[in-house]
């Protein structure tokens, strides 16, 4: 049974996720040309920059993936994965992420085993559910394959 996959973040967060680390990019040659380091330094410097970018702007977009189908939701990232079925699901729903109390930083759509998790403010995610940043289109995928309401 093919599942849909859908990443955790939206194509446009990737999308200015790699600008901002294209424009991050050019902090190790700035450092270079004003630095007095030694050939070996620099070619050091660029290197862990380089290789810095590319493992936290790995992790941070394209790492986490949900994934649909008819029997549930399943979580997938190099160091975790969860699968809730359907028939588990008590609660659809938006969840503010808050994680310095009262600061409103992103909404996510939470899919969980418990109810009243949604439509309230989270300072840590929870193991009963699975969260992925909302955005409107994924509203439709999920009416698909759970009958139940999405609390908004």
């Amino acid at each position: 049974m093919r599942m849909k996959r859908i990443f955790f973040v939206s194509y446009k967060n990737m999308i200015l996720g790699c600008l901002l680390y294209l424009s991050c990019s050019f902090v190790p040659f700035i450092i270079i040309k004003f630095g007095n380091y030694g050939r070996t330094t620099n070619i050091m410097i660029v290197f862990f920059w380089s290789l810095f970018l590319i493992v936290f702007g790995y992790f941070s977009y394209f790492d986490k993936k949900i994934y649909f189908n008819e029997e549930g939701v399943r979580y997938q990232s190099l160091l975790k994965k969860k699968f809730i079925g359907w028939h588990e699901v008590q609660e659809v729903g938006i969840a503010i992420y808050s994680p310095l109390a009262g600061n409103r930083t992103v909404d996510f759509l939470c899919i969980s085993t418990q109810q009243a998790v949604t439509g309230r403010m989270l300072i840590v995610m929870e193991n009963h559910s699975t969260y992925m940043n909302y955005r409107k289109s994924l509203i439709p995928l999920i009416k698909k394959y759970w009958s139940g309401e999405i609390i908004k």
